[in-house]
């Protein structure tokens, strides 16, 4: 799930937000039926690592450092609308 929803921002539109969390299930569902294949992504493919709780920490990161900017953005055109 990590490696997919990656990219993921938050708008602060509640109506998306829905639609994300539709996306998250969808999601989890793809991931455990891939997972029983034996089917995942690797660690040598984007953030993922090979222990887990690293993959979280650099997901965690990509959101509490890397996103400042788009959060910024994204506040600039949400409070530039007409």
């Amino acid at each position: 799930m990590i490696a997919n929803l990656t990219g993921m921002i938050c708008d602060g539109a509640k109506p998306s937000c829905s639609m994300k969390v539709s996306s998250g299930v969808s999601t989890a569902m793809l991931s455990a039926l891939m997972a029983m294949e034996n089917k995942v992504v690797s660690a040598v493919e984007g953030i993922i690592d090979e222990d887990v709780d690293q993959s979280i920490i650099n997901l965690t990161t990509i959101g509490s450092v890397g996103m400042e900017a788009t959060d910024k953005l994204v506040l600039d055109i949400m409070t530039g609308k007409k």
